[in-house]
């Protein structure tokens, strides 16, 4: 697939191929997508990704392009009614940012935190917490299956306590770990070379700081088997050379600790639940956030709280803000992780409830700020995509021209001669207002008349066969 058509179906904004928007029965059973009074056939939609044989013939590969149609199918539309987007409610997409912003202003006036370091206050705090630290370690890897039975457990510790033995007792690290190491490094006698911290997983990285040069470790288990690790050297980029890049990162670090005391402070005692199956459905959500929910599916609590609660709605308000490649995360999200997040947007809803009781929140000016940055963010795009003051040429309709400018764009995406600018969010606004829908039934045949297209690539012509040399290198 070619690399633009690759960003644009990660960060577009766009939907996964879903009939939420309506999956009425349709006799035109050829249409893969509408936007606005415009169909995308399946014969247009093979004709724009047949002739680009590096674009797959897949159907993740269709789904991107019915979105990616839709979406600047509407853009297009919403401008043509009014290029400065004024038509365009963009309300649903207010909520959000508004609480964010009065989140904000919460912030600012109830946390209030001494950032005043003195040189030597810096000092003793950087080398207390290593920044910049670096070091250098051998090791020895035995590996231990995670299904490996009680004997082969007890046999792969026994050697592991043996070699630690060995090694501390002042026999040669570099030739055990020739010896016995089972990984890559063991010909380089189990040199790691330098490696700072989040680098090296986190049993081992611990371990591994925690020594002295010289020193040799206990036996260390990681998910990788059982380590026996010595410290070769430690590197510290000094202080003069990074002490005022640090004096910003301290400060931020105690506004950040002041800030999570207010929040744990005012969250602690609002007895906040995640409710059974949310997990589940919030990854559903993501996975397809142009789902329409309504009535009791839409007041589903997620989390509940005192004096409050996050819907299943509210979730989705929230998700449709996320880029789609965050989205796409929930996928593979454990459901612990997914509660997090939950009980993250809770912890949000108690302190926007605490800015409206400390009267902070947001004002119309800066209301209609928001709404002006969003629309300036549709024309940039419209702009970008030579969808502004399309005019019909001769003997085409205003409709007509809509078209042949949109398959112009996504045919300079396929060549790799034009960007797509993310619509985000607001596309799903675009899909409600103006009337956008994907078929995911229609992409089999997609694929399959992409193929058909195609023709069948040529043969490589064989090389002729030389003819057979003497010893000497002379022909018979």
């Amino acid at each position: 697939m070619r690399k633009m058509f690759v960003v644009v179906a990660m960060s577009a904004g766009m939907l996964t191929a879903c009939d939420s928007f309506g999956q009425a029965v349709t006799s035109h059973t050829d249409v893969l997508a509408r936007a606005a009074g415009h169909e995308l056939t399946v014969t247009q939609a093979a004709s724009l990704v047949a002739p680009y044989r590096d674009v797959p013939a897949q159907r993740d590969v269709v789904d991107a392009l019915a979105n990616l149609w839709v979406d600047y199918t509407l853009l297009a539309a919403a401008a043509a009614q009014d290029s400065l987007f004024r038509t365009v409610d963009l309300e649903p997409l207010l909520r959000p940012s508004m609480d964010q912003w009065m989140v904000w202003k919460l912030r600012e006036k109830v946390i209030q935190v001494d950032t005043a370091l003195t040189d030597d206050e810096l000092r003793a705090l950087y080398e207390q917490q290593g920044v910049g630290l670096q070091v250098r370690a051998r090791h020895i890897l035995l590996q231990m299956p995670a299904d490996a039975t009680p004997a082969l457990r007890d046999s792969v510790t026994a050697l592991a306590n043996e070699l630690q033995r060995r090694a501390s007792g002042g026999e040669d690290f570099a030739t055990l770990a020739r010896s016995f190491s089972q990984d890559g490094s063991a010909q380089q006698g189990g040199d790691l070379g330098f490696f700072g911290r989040g680098q090296m997983v986190p049993d081992f990285e611990n371990a591994a700081f925690a020594l002295q040069p010289g020193q040799v470790s206990g036996v260390v288990q990681s998910p990788f088997g059982l380590h026996i690790i010595k410290l070769e050297e430690r590197q510290q980029t000094p202080f003069e050379e990074a002490g005022e890049e640090f004096r910003a990162t301290a400060r931020q670090e105690r506004e950040s600790k002041a800030e999570e005391t207010y929040i744990t402070s005012l969250t602690d005692t609002m007895s906040i639940e995640v409710q059974e199956g949310s997990a589940a459905t919030a990854r559903e959500i993501a996975r397809t956030p142009g789902m329409d929910l309504r009535g009791r599916a839409a007041n589903r609590a997620f989390v509940r709280f005192k004096g409050g609660a996050v819907t299943a709605s509210e979730f989705l308000a929230v998700a449709r803000t996320w880029p789609a490649q965050m989205r796409g995360q929930f996928d593979a999200a454990t459901d612990e992780q997914i509660v997090q997040v939950l009980v993250g947007l809770a912890r949000n809803e108690v302190l926007v409830n605490e800015a409206l009781r400390n009267d902070l929140s947001v004002t119309e000016v800066e209301a209609d700020s928001l709404r002006e940055q969003m629309r300036f963010n549709l024309r940039i795009a419209a702009v970008n995509a030579g969808l502004t003051s399309i005019q019909p040429q001769e003997g085409e309709t205003s409709s007509q021209a809509i078209d042949r400018k949109v398959t112009g764009f996504i045919e300079a995406l396929l060549k790799g001669e034009q960007q797509a600018y993310p619509l985000g969010q607001v596309s799903f606004v675009l899909r409600s207002q103006y009337k956008g829908e994907v078929f995911d039934r229609a992409f089999d045949a997609v694929v399959a008349r992409i193929e058909a297209q195609r023709p069948p690539e040529a043969m490589p012509t064989p090389l002729p066969t030389p003819p057979p040399t003497t010893t000497t290198g002379e022909a018979r």
